[in-house]
């Protein structure tokens, strides 16, 4: 679904992704890489393929889009590795798999610690919010005041409903020319909060993002 921002046409999409295509660019947040190694240091049996999930829903991104840079509001990792862990030598292989892909991150409250990896990895830390033709580009905002550009960490969602039935969504928040992105991470919970007031809601349902009714998805 595309929509303008402050006169820059992008494009959601259900890959829980913006694609802003007159800079080539692949727009996602909180990412959370590694998260279930971190619930494994705390004895918690939680399978290695969540990674290699998370890697190939960035592969079919790519694909996707043919994007020449990866722009990621925040939170790549959940935490800094530990010694020992294999994790981030998998991610070492798949960036090498792209290597031609620019990778830009703003920095999010989970990617401390990280400068050692980030050169492994070839991924440019921004400390503060980038501004890329009129938007800025955050990991958190304020969501009472949010200025024209994008962010995540709120990790928002939707709930529709239709009868007796619900379905809790990822989705986009809009407020004016600022969107809220969904978690990239399938591994990551989502939060309530945006269905109300002045935010809209984009939901991800399957292979296509929907426009609520102003009815919908406003409460369980």
């Amino acid at each position: 679904m595309k929509l303008s921002l402050a006169g820059n046409e992008v494009e959601m999409l259900p890959e829980r992704a913006v694609w802003w295509p007159a800079r080539g660019t692949a727009v996602i947040a909180d990412v959370h890489l590694g998260k279930d190694q971190v619930f494994r240091r705390s004895g918690i049996a939680i399978p290695a393929a969540v990674l290699d999930s998370e890697l190939a829903m960035l592969d079919s991104l790519i694909r996707r889009t043919r994007c020449e840079r990866l722009l990621v509001l925040g939170d790549w990792v959940h935490a800094a590795p530990v010694e020992g862990e294999s994790w981030p030598t998998a991610i070492a292989r798949w960036r090498a798999q792209h290597d031609q892909l620019a990778i830009d991150l703003v920095l999010g409250n989970h990617d401390r610690h990280l400068s050692r990896w980030l050169d492994t990895w070839r991924i440019d830390a921004h400390l503060e919010p980038m501004q890329i033709n009129g938007l800025a580009m955050f990991h958190e905002i304020d969501p009472e005041v949010p200025g024209a550009g994008m962010s995540g960490h709120l990790h928002p969602v939707a709930w529709l409903r239709s009868g007796r039935e619900k379905a809790r969504l990822p989705a986009f928040a809009r407020r004016g020319d600022h969107l809220v992105l969904p978690a990239f991470g399938r591994f990551t919970g989502g939060f309530d909060g945006q269905e109300r007031g002045p935010w809209k809601l984009f939901p991800i349902a399957g292979d296509r993002v929907v426009e609520l009714p102003p009815s919908s998805g406003r409460g369980r």
